[in-house]
């Protein structure tokens, strides 16, 4: 499924700040939460098309799941009224709508707009990355191939309920059908099946039924949000009247905080950062696991030097990511209480969530698995690999085969300080084994748009970038692998494909858990994306704001309901 991974810039994370519109009084402003990020918002507010984990910031304050992760990582009720109807054979979820739920146009929600927020994922015209998340409900085939006329797999018979008969078993299909799908307005455009052009070129158009409502947005200074008049909030829910999210220089973000420029930054790495607040006393902070691994991707696509499998291992024997995690999370100055009670990384054994309920502990290297290829720094064995692939050090020092060179062009977003440390690194020990490093620097939002473009593929043959998980399922694996638009390593592999296909398609938690781990052995072997780090993030607040209640799968953005401002 596709549990909207989410794609991060900056592997430190931490979330920077400059004002996108001015408040209109004292009182509008003591009653206005503002945060920092330190990438560019990239306007794709749809739930539908984004990609950015800054942009879902957005898409978590003015949509709603059917369900969503509470702060103690347990899937509720959201713009559901409870916990939907399950059939015995785990194959048909019966949902009703919250009672009284509106978009912020004040028109109610009906089991219409959640029939077409999943219809819109299988339409034959769809470009976005979710429909996956509509593949298993009946009717998608002849839907999105065929000349059926409608999903015929989800039934609307009255304005609050909602059927959706899935296919086949899957591990995932509650969480799929409940927190993967924000719900969209079917009358915010014109859609006819086989035409979603006005939907993508309206991206930055938000219409949701959650708690707040875009107010304005800037690329280049961020968005700002008011409360929804139309969202019916719990007495003491949602007191906060408004919310900028700002875009700041990630070097000041921190003298901002303590201003008050900024009240919050969240999801912060950066060790610096961390140690300078943790000894105000005027700041604060929360820490928890972070649901996600900043990562190097191998393009594995046919022509680069990184299709060869050897070439891909020995890079990844050649990164000391231990070093790197020693140099960039080790606290140089920080609280008592920050320093002995926290691990801020690790190096994590394998590509994968390391908050799955199922499989987290051998991401994390707290189990060991047989047949887990672990990239544990060796030079001599980088060399091995590549020597025996055929690759030999010429009289430059390179390595060549069959008259290429061993070059590796690698794709930087700038303002990464997780790179500054890295790169240096890699440039050393890259070149030690005989490897040319060729580097090029463009904004996040250029490299992300790079990365995920086929037709751009030959521009680049690594990159470095965080990925963020909104749950704690195995089934994020799925989409990494195989014909899918997240395969951003276009790795292919039948026998990864056939492990993945068995571990999702159960409902079996042991046969689910056996297919994934089989998964994750060969996924190792492969090394289509190296994990360099995980890692505790720190939400760096100032302690005017109360109840502030993030975890793992529960960010700031879907914590506000409890948010009170002290002035």
């Amino acid at each position: 499924m596709k549990k909207r991974r989410m794609i991060a810039g900056l592997a430190s994370c931490a979330m920077a700040t400059t004002l996108v519109a001015c408040s209109s009084g004292s009182s509008d402003k003591n009653n206005t939460l503002t945060v920092g990020v330190n990438q560019e918002l990239n306007g794709v507010f749809s739930p539908a098309y984004y990609s950015s984990s800054y942009d879902n910031y957005a898409i978590d304050l003015v949509y709603e799941g059917l369900l969503g992760y509470n702060a103690e990582n347990e899937l509720v009720p959201e713009l559901a009224q409870e916990m939907p109807e399950i059939s015995e054979d785990g194959l048909t979820f019966t949902f009703k709508i919250r009672e009284g739920a509106k978009f912020s146009d004040g028109t109610p929600v009906t089991s219409k707009d959640v029939k077409y927020s999943f219809t819109l994922l299988a339409d034959p015209s769809y470009t976005g990355r979710f429909a996956i998340n509509a593949e298993n409900i009946v009717g998608y085939e002849e839907y999105n191939k065929g000349d059926a006329t409608e999903l015929t797999g989800i039934e609307t018979p009255d304005d609050e309920t909602v059927i959706i008969h899935a296919k086949e078993p899957r591990i995932d299909n509650l969480v799929t059908f409940g927190d993967s799908v924000r719900i969209m307005s079917a009358a915010q455009f014109d859609y006819k099946k086989g035409d979603t052009s006005e939907i993508e070129s309206n991206t930055s158009d938000m219409l949701g039924s959650g708690p707040y409502k875009l107010n304005s947005y800037d690329k280049a200074s961020g968005a700002s949000f008011v409360r929804n008049e139309n969202y019916e909030a719990k007495d003491g829910e949602y007191t906060v009247e408004k919310i900028i999210i700002k875009t700041t220089d990630v070097q000041t973000e921190v003298d901002e905080l303590k201003s008050g420029n900024v009240d919050l930054l969240p999801q912060t790495i950066e060790q610096q950062k961390i140690g300078t607040v943790s000894k105000d006393d005027k700041l604060t902070y929360n820490t928890y696991f972070r649901a996600g691994e900043g990562y190097i991707g191998f393009n594995a696509g046919e022509g680069h030097t990184t299709a060869d499998n050897a070439v891909r291992q020995a890079l990844s024997y050649a990164t000391d990511r231990q070093a790197f995690v020693d140099s960039y999370f080790k606290f140089e100055d920080a609280s008592d209480e920050v320093t002995e009670n926290t691990e801020l990384g690790y190096v994590p054994d394998v590509y994968w969530n390391p908050v799955s309920e199922n499989l987290g502990e051998y991401v994390r290297g707290e189990k060991t698995i047989d047949g887990l290829t672990v990239y544990n720094f060796d030079l001599e064995k980088a060399k091995s690999v590549l020597e025996e692939a055929g690759w030999k050090v010429g009289d430059d020092g390179y390595r060549y085969k069959d008259g290429t060179k061993l070059e590796v062009k690698w794709m930087l977003s700038k303002d990464n300080s997780v790179l500054d440390t890295l790169i240096p690194m890699v440039q050393k020990s890259w070149k030690e084994i005989g490897v040319d490093l060729k580097q090029t620097t463009v904004d996040f939002n250029t490299l992300l748009d790079t990365v995920s473009n086929p037709e751009k593929s030959s521009e680049w043959d690594i990159f470095f970038l965080a990925t963020g998980y909104t749950g704690l399922a195995d089934s994020d694996a799925n989409n990494y692998y195989g014909n899918t638009p997240d395969n951003y390593s276009h790795i292919q592999d039948a026998q990864l494909e056939d492990y993945l296909k068995k571990g999702l398609y159960t409902n079996d938690v042991e046969v689910s858990k056996e297919n994934y781990l089989a998964a994750m052995q060969r996924a190792s072997q492969l090394d289509a994306y190296l994990p360099i780090y995980g890692n505790q993030y720190f939400d760096l607040y100032n302690k005017r704001v109360k109840n502030l209640n993030t975890s793992s799968v529960h960010s700031w953005a879907q914590a506000m309901d409890q948010v009170t401002l002290e002035n």
